[in-house]
């Protein structure tokens, strides 16, 4: 029960990871290759490792545009 409940939660991040960009960057979420949508534990050729990797590239890409985004207001102030 716990692994599903993780697994649970690791397809919540990535939701969660994918509704930010779609709400504060949508340009950059409409060149996303997948959304958490379509992703899901059944489909046999996505592995965990996979899924773990997605999320930690969605994180990176998210804090490396809010880093951005912070930089840029401080530029043009």
């Amino acid at each position: 029960m716990k692994s599903l409940r993780n697994r649970d939660g690791l397809l919540k991040e990535i939701f969660d990871l994918t509704l930010s960009f779609q709400l504060k960057y949508p340009e950059i979420y409409e060149n996303l290759l997948e959304t958490p949508l379509f992703l899901t534990y059944k489909n046999k050729d996505i592995s965990k490792k996979e899924f773990l990797n997605y999320r930690e590239f969605l994180k990176a890409q998210f804090e490396i545009l809010e880093a951005t985004k912070a930089n840029t207001r401080l530029i043009v102030l």
